[in-house]
């Protein structure tokens, strides 16, 4: 049944029957400009992080899909498929819902950086709501930090996806997310004045 549904810049993502259940299954393409033993380092080192960061959020309750198998010498990751909708949809059929759900992707983006983990990707498409509930999707380019930059950055990312995606429901939906973020960690008024200065950084940047 295996079907290629997304190609990314460093997996490909299929939907397949595993054990009889429908799952997604990611697998990490070799990048053949890189030596074979380099290569197979890091495709085992992202494979079993992003494994690990599926999982561990969970604990300070952010939904995420169940991993039922990983090969990490295959760059392989078999996990539950949310069959929902993505929140970047969701924003175009039933916005009111839509931005319900950007409160609760605030308050899970907040609940991952109190505990230090930067998503690192986290856009409308990496939000799948089902049966009125947000997941979280895609930790590939996860990581521990505890700089206010990088929580800074992860929350900015956001921001940009809601102004270029989705202009016309910027304004309360990125107030929505700001609400929900707040709601879990409490004041992030330094949080905020840093993504004004990453915007003044951009803005101000000198062409190559």
């Amino acid at each position: 049944m295996e079907k290629l549904i997304k190609m990314g810049a460093e997996a490909n993502i299929y939907l397949d029957l595993w054990r009889g259940i429908e799952v997604v299954k990611k697998v990490r393409r070799p990048k053949p400009y890189w030596r074979e033993e380099l290569d197979r380092k890091i495709r085992r080192i992202r494979t079993s992080r992003e494994a690990e960061f599926i999982t561990t959020v969970k604990r300070f309750g952010v939904l995420t899909p169940i991993i039922f198998f990983v090969d990490p010498f295959k760059g392989e990751i078999i996990m539950e498929y949310i069959n929902g909708t993505r929140v970047k949809d969701l924003l175009r059929e039933d916005a009111e819902k839509g931005y319900l759900m950007l409160y609760e992707a605030g308050k899970a983006l907040a609940k991952m950086h109190t505990h230090n983990i930067i998503h690192g990707d986290p856009t409308t498409s990496n939000f799948i709501v089902r049966r009125d509930r947000l997941y979280f999707i895609d930790f590939g380019l996860a990581f521990y930090s505890t700089r206010l930059e990088d929580k800074s950055v992860d929350l900015h990312l956001l921001k940009q996806v809601m102004k270029s995606a989705h202009s016309e429901h910027f304004d309360k939906g990125y107030q929505n997310i700001v609400r929900g973020y707040e709601s879990v960690y409490g004041s992030i008024k330094d949080l905020l004045e840093n993504i004004q200065e990453i915007e003044r950084r951009g803005r101000y940047a000198a062409p190559d």
